[in-house]
């Protein structure tokens, strides 16, 4: 994953980073997790202040366009973003939590116990799957 920087502003009015980037090389959308991380690791920032508000990537083409904020402390974030982003980000980083410590939990992979039978398919009339109300009757001659 490449991260290149293509705007980076500082709104000191708010007290928050306004940073655009582009990732090139991801076959898929990156995570909105992904991208943060990867933005944190290349400018310093940090990871809880700093918030993806958008990913946007082109049909065919192998790059995101991508949207953050990083702002100065969590009051900061709170206040001017909008609460439906914020709940977005605190359910995935929660998922995320929950899931490591289920994966730390139980180490062993889950198997099934028994592969399911599949449903035999019904076999087709040997009359070509014709049904009998199908089948013309003979037609009766006339002879006078």
């Amino acid at each position: 994953m490449e991260l290149r920087i293509t705007y980076d502003k500082e709104n000191k009015l708010i007290g928050r980073r306004e940073v655009e980037f582009v990732i090139d090389g991801e076959s898929s959308t990156p995570s909105t997790s992904e991208a943060a991380r990867e933005l944190c690791k290349k400018l310093s920032l940090n990871p809880d202040n700093t918030l993806v508000t958008s990913i946007k990537q082109q049909f065919g083409l192998r790059r995101a366009v991508c949207t953050a904020h990083s702002y100065s402390d969590r009051h900061a974030l709170e206040r001017y973003e909008e609460r439906h982003i914020l709940g977005r980000a605190t359910k995935r980083a929660s998922k995320g939590a929950q899931k490591a410590n289920e994966s730390a939990q139980s180490p062993e992979p889950k198997h099934d116990e028994e592969a399911k039978p599949k449903p035999e398919k019904l076999e087709k009339k040997a009359h070509g799957g014709k049904h009998d109300a199908d089948e013309k009757p003979a037609a009766a001659s006339n002879t006078t």
